[in-house]
């Protein structure tokens, strides 16, 4: 009769090894269909409402997903020592950090610089041109 330590193993083993393969195919799968559920909803194509409110559920939902389950993928497969699944999930995690920092870099601009005096300023120690 096995020992309760190598059933707890062996469940382990298994949930680990669902969990990873579930999220592969959540990742590959079901993360690019929302996003391109989100686009058909926000232009208002096929069964979208034109309704980006809507859309913006739909993009916010695939991109938690998107960032979530490469980082829970990377520590179960780090944690169970599976190497595969740690190349794939890291590589993932890869591709989602390239991604956020050109989406930062496309929306966080540098700030506009000190707009000029629209109006004459005095100086001291030479001539001025005030009137």
């Amino acid at each position: 009769m096995p020992g309760r330590l190598t059933v707890w193993r062996d469940f382990r083993d298994v949930a680990a090894s669902a969990f990873l393969a579930l999220g592969a195919v959540v990742l590959l799968v079901v993360v690019p269909l929302m996003f391109f559920q989100g686009a058909l909803t926000a232009s208002g194509l096929w069964a979208g409402s034109g309704d980006p409110v809507a859309a913006s559920v739909i993009f916010t939902w695939a991109s938690w997903l998107g960032v979530g389950i490469p980082v829970a993928g990377v520590v179960v497969s780090a944690t169970t020592r599976r190497r595969g699944w740690i190349w794939f999930y890291g590589g993932c995690v890869v591709v989602v950090a390239v991604v956020v920092a050109v989406r930062w870099a496309q929306t966080h601009h540098a700030p506009p610089p000190p707009p000029e005096p629209n109006h004459c300023v005095e100086r001291s120690g030479g001539e001025s041109d005030c009137p």
